[in-house]
């Protein structure tokens, strides 16, 4: 049905224009499983985000009509934002609460408490709400007879690194020697001795010398980040130095030692670690990081470490410098954009937004696959040398293709989100671009599960 003048401009139109555009583009591609994947990247775009009519067309568009993606008896609300737990919910037994039976009763005995701690925590396939909570695994471990089940979880509550959770693994570890079997005591007992676990149960002496004794790279590098995290920088740019004792296996380069260290775990733009930021001001005065690092840190890590830190115009500026790669850029401005975002600074997003939509390339698709690429190239003593093939644009970019249109439409920049979704190449890329400015009109969501549009890989485009 045309649609007349008057209400081209009308929001909703616009937004079902977009819908419908995004479904037409993906069936523009051949059927068969790479449409069905922008199809149900498109339908979840869709549905989640306030348009479940056209959301379920995407769906109901796939080989198997959706079956899968549309679970039966789900009731699709037609308001907008609606929670995709409301929408479609699912049942666990083991979400009902501690010691909850699929019957409705509950566990009482010791072998059935056993039995449902090593469903429910142990052996359990977690799904779509994620692992267990350290109260969870606390109160399960509090309720069961000694024996290898509760040894397990406390080994499960020794790697939360919380502190009270530590405090009651060492009580029940000190407690009586023959509750816990001897071969998970004796892990236990290596890891309540790691200069981390040390450090948060108080004894920093120890955790200390602990560190400088350990002769394996991984339980000092778990002990830098705690004392990065908790601001004890002089001693964590300590202990790295001694890491030149306990080389890593993987080799000598800047990026292979840093990107073991793994800071990045630290923190993020919501929770930023201002002792990371402290950490690289001070760890220019390192021999070892001027041993393994004598140009400076990666810049990827580098700009990497300082979102973590906190120091976000730092760490744009230094994406700017790196020219050859506008994607380092990019990814530095959405994830400030995004955080101004959640902070109501809408003005100061549409702005990293802007700058990202602004340096973003065009999309390289790479060389196409050929039927030497699929197996074994073996080169002939008279066949010429193969130029090196261009992989093109990865799939972690093209991802952000989408979230930079999103991220455009939710700080009301409608008119250059859908004119740059508009803009990338026929099919799965234009499919999927539409339909995230379609999702970010709805804003975007930090509070629920909502879409992610790095679902499609560069292989389903």
């Amino acid at each position: 049905m045309a649609v007349t003048a008057s209400r081209a401009s009308d929001p909703e139109v616009v937004i079902d224009t977009l819908a419908n555009e995004a479904i037409d583009a993906a069936l523009s591609l051949p059927p068969g499983y790479k449409r069905d994947t922008v199809l149900r990247t498109v339908s979840r775009n869709l549905r989640w985000f306030g348009q479940p009519e056209a959301g379920g067309r995407a769906a109901r568009a796939m080989t198997d009509g959706g079956v899968e993606e549309i679970p039966p008896g789900s009731k699709i609300g037609s308001h907008r934002r609606i929670p995709y737990r409301e929408a479609f919910p699912r049942a666990d037994p083991c979400d009902a609460g501690l010691w909850r039976q699929a019957d409705g009763g509950v566990a009482t005995t010791p072998r059935e408490r056993e039995a449902w701690a090593e469903t429910c925590l142990v052996t359990r396939d977690f799904h779509w709400e994620g692992y267990p909570s350290i109260e969870q695994y606390r109160s399960a471990a509090e309720g069961l007879p000694a024996g290898e089940v509760k040894a397990t979880l406390l080994m499960f509550l020794s790697n939360y690194h919380n502190v009270d959770a530590l405090r009651f693994v060492k009580s029940e570890f000190d407690h009586d020697e023959k509750q816990l079997p001897q071969r998970v005591r004796r892990e236990l007992a290596k890891r309540l001795a790691e200069p981390a676990i040390l450090y948060r149960l108080g004894f920093k002496d120890k955790a200390l010398a602990s560190a400088r004794a350990v002769d394996t790279f991984a339980p000092k590098a778990d002990f830098i980040r705690l004392l990065i995290t908790v601001g004890d920088v002089s001693n964590a740019v300590a202990v790295f130095d001694q890491l030149s004792d306990t080389p890593p296996k993987f080799g000598q380069s800047c990026f292979d030692w840093f990107l073991q260290l793994d800071l990045s775990r630290l923190g993020h733009s919501s929770a930023p670690v201002e002792g990371l930021g402290k950490f690289l001001d001070e760890i220019s005065g390192s021999p070892l990081f001027h041993r393994i690092c004598p140009k400076g840190l990666d810049a990827q890590l580098y700009v990497e470490h300082l979102l973590s830190a906190g120091r976000f115009e730092s760490a744009i500026e230094r994406a700017r410098q790196e020219k050859s790669d506008p994607f380092l850029l990019i990814k530095a401005l959405l994830e400030v954009g995004r955080e101004n975002f959640r902070r109501n600074d809408r003005t100061a997003a549409r702005e990293r937004a802007l700058e990202a939509a602004a340096a973003l390339p065009p999309f390289d698709p790479g060389d196409p696959m050929g039927p030497s690429d699929r197996g074994i190239y073996v080169i002939k003593v008279d066949e010429p040398k193969r130029p090196p093939r261009n992989f093109g644009e990865v799939s972690g970019n093209t991802a952000r293709r989408f979230e930079v249109i999103r991220l455009l439409a939710a700080t009301g920049a409608l008119t250059e989100a859908d004119a740059l979704a508009r803009k990338q190449p026929d099919g799965a890329l234009r499919a999927v671009a539409l339909s995230a400015a379609v999702a970010g009109r709805a804003g975007i969501r930090f509070d629920d599960q909502a879409p992610v549009l790095s679902t499609i890989s560069k292989e389903d485009l």
